[in-house]
C-alpha cells in the first residue's frame, strides 16, 4: 500500500505532533517532507503532498482542503514562539519586518494592531535575523525556533544584552507574545496550525494515525527536548517547559470557537477575502 505523502513543519513546536511519524509507530504509514509553515501550505495547495501541517489562515486560502480533527498546534495563554519585538511603543510602529515563513502570525499581528491601537503598519517580508529586521523596521515578527531562541536570552528586559538592537535612548526592547495578546482580546486560545488534507483525499485511517502520532509525541516530550537541545542550541529544560506548558496539542471546542473568530477578524483586517465554514475529514 502506498504511503501518504505528508508535509511537516520543521519547527520545534510541531515535533510532538509528528513524533510518531518521525520516530514511532506511524513511521511506516507516511512519507514525510520537512519544511516551513508557508511551504507546507503551498505543497498542499499544489497537490505535491496528501496531508500538510498548514498555518491556520491557509485553510481559508486552499480550495477544498479539509481539517483533520484532533491534533493542533495551539496556545491557551503565552506561546513564546510567536512574538513582536519592537524598538518603539506598539502604537508608534509603522513598519514590521516579518519572517518570510509566516502567514497566520502576520494575520494575527494585523488583528492585534487594529484591535488594540487602530493602526495598520506596513508588513515587509524578511529573513529571520532580528538585528537586520530592527535595523530596517520599527518591529520584527519572529516565529518558531528563532523566536524561542530570542526568548531564552531575552525573557527579562536587559538593556546590556540588547544594546546592539535598540535604536533610541537606553530603553530595552519591547516584546509582545501574540498568543497572550489574543487571549487578552478574546478570552480564547489561539490555533496556529493543524493537519489538513487536499481535496479528494479519502483515506480515513489518517485521522487515527495522526492522533496516535500526537499522543506518542506528547508522551515523549523529555526525549524530544533532549534530542533537539544541541542542534537548536537551546537548553533542554527550556525546550521541555515550552513544549509542556506553552503549546497545546488538542483541537478542543474552545479552539474551534477561537478559529472561527480568528477567521472573522482576519477578514475584517483584509487578510482573507471571505470566511468559509470549518470542514473536517
Amino acid at each position: 500500500m502506498a504511503k501518504s505523502k505528508i508535509s511537516i513543519v520543521k519547527y520545534l513546536n510541531a515535533v510532538p505532533l509528528a513524533w510518531g511519524i518521525l520516530e514511532g509507530p506511524q513511521k511506516e504509514a507516511f512519507e514525510p517532507v520537512l519544511t516551513t509553515p508557508a511551504e507546507c501550505a503551498d505543497q498542499l495547495a499544489n497537490g505535491r503532498v496528501d496531508i500538510g501541517l498548514i498555518p491556520s489562515i491557509e485553510f481559508q486560502r486552499i480550495k477544498g482542503c479539509r481539517i483533520v480533527p484532533g491534533p493542533a498546534v495551539a496556545a491557551t495563554h503565552r506561546v513564546r514562539s510567536v512574538i513582536l519585538v519592537s524598538v518603539v511603543p506598539l502604537w508608534q510602529v509603522k513598519t514590521v519586518a516579518c519572517d518570510s515563513g509566516s502567514r497566520t502570525s502576520v494575520a494575527l499581528a494585523r488583528i492585534v494592531f487594529n484591535e488594540f491601537y487602530h493602526t495598520h503598519p506596513d508588513f515587509r517580508s524578511a529573513e529571520p535575523d532580528v538585528a537586520n529586521m530592527l535595523a530596517q523596521s520599527d518591529a520584527a515578527l519572529l516565529i518558531g525556533d528563532n523566536a524561542l531562541k530570542f526568548m531564552e536570552t531575552n525573557e527579562m528586559p536587559n538593556i546590556e544584552i540588547q544594546k546592539p538592537l535598540v535604536r533610541l535612548g537606553s530603553e530595552p526592547l519591547q516584546v509582545f507574545d501574540l498568543a497572550e495578546r489574543w487571549r487578552f482580546l478574546t478570552g480564547l486560545p489561539f490555533v496556529f496550525a493543524f493537519w489538513a488534507v487536499k481535496d479528494g483525499f479519502n483515506d480515513g485511517t489518517v485521522v487515527d494515525a495522526l492522533k496516535q502520532s500526537r499522543d506518542f509525541g506528547v508522551a515523549n516530550i523529555p526525549a524530544i527536548a533532549a534530542k533537539y537541545s544541541e542542534p537548536l542550541q537551546i537548553k533542554k529544560e527550556f525546550i521541555q517547559e515550552y513544549l509542556e506548558r506553552n503549546v497545546h496539542y488538542y483541537m478542543d471546542q474552545t479552539c474551534l470557537e477561537a478559529l472561527q473568530l480568528f477567521y472573522e477578524k482576519a477578514a475584517h483586517v483584509g487578510a482573507i477575502k471571505a470566511v468559509r465554514g470549518l470542514r473536517f475529514v
